[in-house]
């Protein structure tokens, strides 16, 4: 398999953990489309950065490709909204460490980082989570 295609796979699986997650309105890669209006809670899925290594190993060359999920939930009650960012967010932590490997498509996936944002407005308060999966492939 090429490289673009194995990249294509790896951020579907990474999708597909964020759809079994209950309670998510909204999950797509790279941001959402606002012509079915803002959903909450939503999550989407981008590349943040990777490294291309010539290091082989097997014969193979390692990459290592940093993906973020970007965990939206918003809310009249900031409480509801943080609280349905930080359970989306456990829930993808426990699904991907449950799978290491995402089904066999990579040599190991792990959440390395956390960050959360506030987003107030005057009729609404939303939180935003990032999440960040290091992925180690070999092709």
């Amino acid at each position: 398999m090429d490289l673009e295609s194995l990249f294509e796979e790896v951020e579907g699986a990474l999708a597909s953990i964020a759809r079994r997650i209950e309670g998510v309105e909204e999950v797509s890669v790279s941001e959402p489309s606002l012509e079915r209006g803002f959903k909450s809670p939503r999550v989407f899925i981008w590349i943040r950065n990777g490294e291309m290594m010539d290091v082989t190993v097997g014969g193979r060359r390692q990459h290592i490709w940093r993906f973020e999920y970007v965990i939206d939930a918003v809310s009249g009650d900031p409480s509801i909204a943080y609280s349905q960012a930080k359970k989306i967010m456990w829930a993808i932590y426990s699904e991907i460490m449950n799978d290491r490997s995402l089904g066999g498509l990579v040599r190991d996936a792990r959440p390395i980082s956390f960050e959360r944002v506030e987003a107030p407005s005057t009729s609404a308060y939303g939180h935003r989570i990032y999440l960040v999966v290091e992925v180690i492939v070999e092709a």
